[in-house]
């Protein structure tokens, strides 16, 4: 399934608003985590806030596992290649083919395939650029943990969302008038 066909949020100003809203508080939320942990750089947990935020709950959920997969493969692939073939530029190019390979195997990650080759180059160009076979490997971690606070927080904010808009619907039924 390619992104092409998947279908966009509905064009509404209210859904489009309240998709704003979430990424708005996400991103946010994680912008604040982030510096807490002693780190400055929020960009690929805001990112993934972003990418994995939706309209609804199932789809944010379904994202996060894509999105999150996805990263891991590629942090992986991306390490092992720089390990084993070392920082000939060629090595990234062939680890790339891997992870499209291993990405598009499982109808877990084949939605978001393409986020597994990005993180290849993003896990190897340090090393390669720098003729290091562990250059790498903080950037990878750094990219993962990133990647999963993002989604999970987006998944959180994707919850609350939900569970507010439940509490509306309930308040609503509860306030008509039996007939």
């Amino acid at each position: 399934m390619s992104t092409a066909s998947v279908p966009i949020a509905p064009a509404t100003p209210i859904a489009g608003l309240q998709l704003a809203l979430r990424i708005l508080i996400g991103s946010g939320l994680v912008w604040l985590l982030v510096r807490s942990l002693g780190h400055h750089d929020p960009l690929w947990a805001m990112i993934s806030v972003v990418i994995v935020s939706d309209a609804e709950l199932d789809a944010t959920v379904k994202a996060f596992r894509y999105r999150a997969l996805n990263t891991v493969i590629g942090c992986a692939v991306g390490l092992a290649f720089l390990y084993v073939l070392g920082t000939a530029s060629w090595s990234i190019l062939l680890a790339m083919s891997a992870a499209v390979l291993i990405s598009t195997s499982s109808a877990y990650t084949l939605y978001a395939w393409r986020i597994a080759p990005v993180t290849v180059v993003l896990v190897m160009m340090p090393g390669i650029l720098q003729s290091s076979r562990v250059a790498g490997t903080p950037i990878a971690i750094r990219r993962t943990e990133d990647v999963l606070l993002g989604s999970a927080v987006a998944v959180v904010v994707s919850w609350i969302f939900s569970v507010a808009a439940r509490a509306r619907r309930r308040n609503v039924v509860q306030e008509r008038p039996s007939s």
